[in-house]
C-alpha cells in the first residue's frame, strides 16, 4: 500500500442509525502511519440520550457502562487533532461512520473533515472482490472466526486485517489511496457526507425518497422541506450552497 498520508480506520457503536438524533458511543479507530507504525484508540462516550435496549442488544453497551465516560464535547478538540492530516477508512464508513462522526463534530462546532481527505470503505472495496458481513469477510479472508464482533474496536482491527488482505489477494487493486478512493466513489460523487445527494457531470441529484436522481435545482420547494426537517446539518449546508451559491 502506497501512503502519502497517515491513514486511520475508525469504527462507531451508537446510539442508533439516525445521523441527526442518534450519538456516538465508542470510538475503535487504528492509524497507520508512514513509517509502518499503528496507534490505537479505544474511547467510549456518554451519549447525553438514554441507550435504547435494542442497540444495547446489538453492541452490548448500556447506560451503566458510559455513566461516567467523557461526552464527545470533551474529547472532541484532541480527537480533531489526532485526525489532523489523515485520510479515513472503514467498514460501510461512507453510509454511516463517517456521516455519524461529521455530525458529532458539527454540534460542538468544529469544522470537519478537513479539504483534501480522501475516504476509503473496505466494503465498496470487498464488492469489487468478494461479497460481504464483516464477520463472513473476516472468516473468509481470515479461516477465523471473529471474536467481539460489534465492539467498535474489534470490528476495527478486523476492518485493518481485511483491508491488507485485500491488496495482498488481489493484485489487480490498485494500491494508492487515490486509485482506492476512485474505486470507492464508483461513476458519481457524493455531495454530502450522509449519501443524501449525489454530483454527476457537475449537477447535483437526489439519491434518495420521492425525487431520487431529479436535479436539486428543479425541485427547489422540496429541497426547503428538507432543510427545515430533520436531516443531517452538513446536508442542510450543502443544499443551502446549491440554492444559494451567493450568499455561502
Amino acid at each position: 500500500m502506497q501512503l502519502t498520508n497517515p491513514i486511520i480506520f475508525f469504527d462507531l457503536e451508537t446510539t442508533g442509525v439516525n445521523t441527526a438524533q442518534d450519538r456516538i458511543l465508542q470510538i475503535g479507530a487504528v492509524k497507520l502511519t508512514l513509517d509502518g507504525q499503528r496507534e490505537e484508540k479505544n474511547v467510549l462516550l456518554n451519549p447525553g440520550i438514554p441507550i435504547p435496549a435494542g442497540a444495547t442488544a446489538v453492541h452490548g453497551i448500556s447506560d451503566e457502562d458510559v455513566k461516567d465516560a467523557p461526552v464527545f464535547r470533551q474529547i472532541s478538540k484532541a480527537f480533531a487533532q489526532w485526525l489532523s492530516g489523515s485520510d479515513l477508512a472503514g467498514y460501510n464508513s461512507d453510509n454511516f461512520d463517517v456521516p455519524m462522526l461529521v455530525e458529532e463534530f458539527a454540534r460542538v462546532g468544529i469544522d470537519f473533515p478537513e479539504e483534501g481527505t480522501r475516504f476509503l470503505d473496505v466494503l465498496k472495496i470487498e464488492r469489487n472482490v468478494n461479497s460481504h458481513r464483516l464477520e463472513e469477510t473476516y472468516k473468509r479472508y481470515t479461516g477465523q472466526s471473529l471474536d467481539g464482533a460489534h465492539d467498535a474496536l474489534s470490528d476495527i482491527r478486523a476492518t485493518v486485517t481485511i483491508f491488507e488482505k485485500q491488496l495482498e489477494q488481489n493484485p489487480t487493486l490498485p494500491i494508492s489511496i487515490p486509485d482506492l478512493e476512485e474505486l470507492c466513489r464508483g461513476d458519481t460523487v457524493r455531495v454530502d457526507f450522509a449519501g443524501k445527494l449525489y454530483e454527476k457531470e457537475g449537477l447535483v441529484y437526489w439519491s434518495f425518497g420521492k425525487h431520487k436522481d431529479q436535479l436539486v435545482t428543479e425541485t427547489k420547494e422540496y429541497a426547503q422541506l428538507v432543510i427545515g426537517s430533520d436531516f443531517p446539518s452538513e446536508t442542510k449546508k450543502q443544499l443551502r450552497r446549491i440554492l444559494n451559491p451567493a450568499l455561502v
